[in-house]
C-alpha cells in the first residue's frame, strides 16, 4: 500500500520565498524604468534628429517645369499643367495619365479626388484615384473652388455686379446655387469646404461707402440648411482683411487675418472660440488638417533669425517655435513637417520646431512636396522630379 505524506512550508522557506517575491517585483518595476527612459531617449533623438545630407532614389519624370506643379495625392504626387495631370506612386511609377484643357490650372486634393480648375475661367475637371475623369462648364468666371471626400465640388463665381456660390455632383449637375450681390455682400476672397460636403465658409471683401469690413458667411448644404436658405451664420470683422479660410478637420474652421487668427467651431451655428493675435507681420502660412503655422517679422524682444516661426495645434495651442535665417520663396506643411524652400535653399522643420534639414541644392528647386517613404521628398527641378531620401 503507498503512502501519503503531508508537506508543511517551514517559517524559512516562506521568508525565502516571500524575499524571491519582492526582489522578482523590483526587477520589473526596474525593468519597466529602463524601458521607459530608452523610450524616451528614443523619441527625443526622433524629435531632435537632424539629417546633413541626401542621397537620389529615382527618378520620377525627366519632363521640365518653370513653375509649381505638384500636389500630394494617396502615397505620391498628382503632376499636372495646362493640357495634362499624370499620377505618381511613392516608387515614381506612373499609375495613370489624362488630359484636358486649361488657362490657369489650380488643383485640390481631398480624399480619392483630385479637382482641376480653370481659374478665371469656367472648367472643372474632376478625377479619381483610377484615373476617371468628370467635367462640367459654368456659367461664370471661376474665383476658387473645393472638392469633397464624396467628389462634391463647390465653386465660387463672379459677374460684373454679382457673385454666386454653387455646388456640382460628380455628374456636373448642380445641386445649389446661391447668389449674392458684390454692393451688398461683397467681394468673395476665399472659400473652404468641409470633409463631407455639407459646410461652406466664404470670406467676403465688402466696400461700404468710405469704410472697408470683412465678413465671414458660412452655408450649410445638409437638408437642414435648406430649412433656413443654407445660412448657418457669419461674423463681421471691421479692422481686418481675411483672405484665406481653411477646414481643418471636419468640424474646426482657421480664418487667417493680416493681424489675428480666428478659430471657430462648426455645430448647429459657428461658434469664435479662439482669437490669436499677430503685432506683426504675417510673411507666410500654411496649414493641414492637424495643424497651422505662420512665419511673422520679430517682436520687440526676438532676436533669433530673420524672422519666427510659429506652430499651432488646429484649437490653437502653440506646440513649436523657431527662428528663420534664411530667406525663401515657399512655405508648405504636411503631416509633421514643415517645408521652407527657394530656389536653391531648403529647410524642414518638425512641429517642434526643430531644424531637420538645412541644405543649399546646386540645381534651381520649383518645387518640395513629401513622399511616402520615410524622410523621403519629391524635388522638382526645372529638369525633371527626383524623389531624394535625407541621410
Amino acid at each position: 500500500m503507498e503512502e501519503f505524506s503531508i508537506y508543511v512550508n517551514s517559517a524559512e522557506k516562506i521568508e525565502r520565498a516571500s524575499r524571491r517575491k519582492k526582489l522578482y517585483f523590483r526587477y520589473r518595476i526596474l525593468l519597466a524604468a529602463v524601458m521607459i527612459v530608452v523610450l524616451l531617449s528614443a523619441l527625443w533623438a526622433y524629435q531632435y534628429r537632424e539629417f546633413q545630407t541626401y542621397s537620389k532614389v529615382v527618378t520620377v519624370s525627366d519632363e521640365g517645369s518653370t513653375k509649381k506643379n505638384m500636389e500630394v495625392y494617396k502615397d505620391g504626387i498628382v503632376k499636372y499643367n495646362e493640357n495634362q495631370v499624370a499620377y505618381y506612386n511613392s516608387s515614381g511609377k506612373k499609375i495613370w495619365s489624362k488630359k484636358y484643357s486649361v488657362k490657369n490650372p489650380v488643383v485640390k486634393v481631398c480624399g480619392e479626388y483630385v479637382m482641376i480648375m480653370d481659374k478665371n475661367g469656367s472648367q472643372v475637371y474632376v478625377f479619381n484615384a483610377k484615373g476617371k475623369k468628370y467635367s462640367f462648364q459654368t456659367a461664370y468666371s471661376i474665383t476658387d473652388a473645393e472638392v469633397a471626400e464624396q467628389g462634391v465640388v463647390a465653386v465660387a463665381l463672379s459677374s460684373q455686379s454679382t457673385n454666386y456660390i454653387e455646388m456640382y455632383k460628380l455628374s456636373g449637375e448642380k445641386l445649389v446655387s446661391i447668389q449674392t450681390s458684390i454692393d451688398k455682400n461683397g467681394y468673395p476672397l476665399d472659400i473652404t469646404l468641409s470633409p463631407d460636403g455639407t459646410i461652406l465658409c466664404a470670406s467676403y471683401f465688402i466696400v461700404d461707402g468710405v469704410t472697408t469690413k470683412n465678413r465671414l458667411t458660412f452655408y450649410d448644404f445638409s437638408e437642414d440648411g435648406a430649412k433656413t436658405e443654407n445660412i448657418l451664420g457669419g461674423f463681421d470683422y471691421e479692422d481686418t482683411i481675411v483672405p484665406t479660410v481653411t477646414f481643418l478637420g471636419k468640424h474646426t474652421i482657421c480664418a487667417f487675418g493680416d493681424d489675428r487668427i480666428s478659430i471657430y467651431q462648426i455645430g448647429s451655428k459657428p461658434s469664435l472660440k479662439k482669437e490669436i493675435k499677430v503685432n506683426a507681420t504675417i510673411k507666410s502660412i500654411a496649414y493641414d488638417e492637424n495643424h497651422f503655422a505662420i512665419v511673422r517679422e520679430h517682436d520687440v524682444d526676438e532676436t533669433e533669425g530673420n524672422y519666427t516661426l510659429e506652430i499651432f495645434s488646429k484649437n490653437g495651442n502653440r506646440i513649436g517655435e523657431e527662428g528663420i535665417d534664411e530667406d525663401y520663396s515657399f512655405m508648405q506643411l504636411y503631416g509633421d513637417t514643415i517645408l521652407l524652400y527657394g530656389a536653391y535653399h531648403c529647410q524642414i522643420i518638425n512641429m517642434k520646431g526643430t531644424k531637420m534639414f538645412d541644405r543649399s541644392f546646386s540645381n534651381r528647386m520649383i518645387q518640395v512636396v513629401p513622399a511616402k517613404g520615410s524622410n523621403e521628398f519629391f524635388v522638382a527641378y526645372e529638369d525633371g522630379i527626383d524623389v531624394i531620401k535625407l541621410k
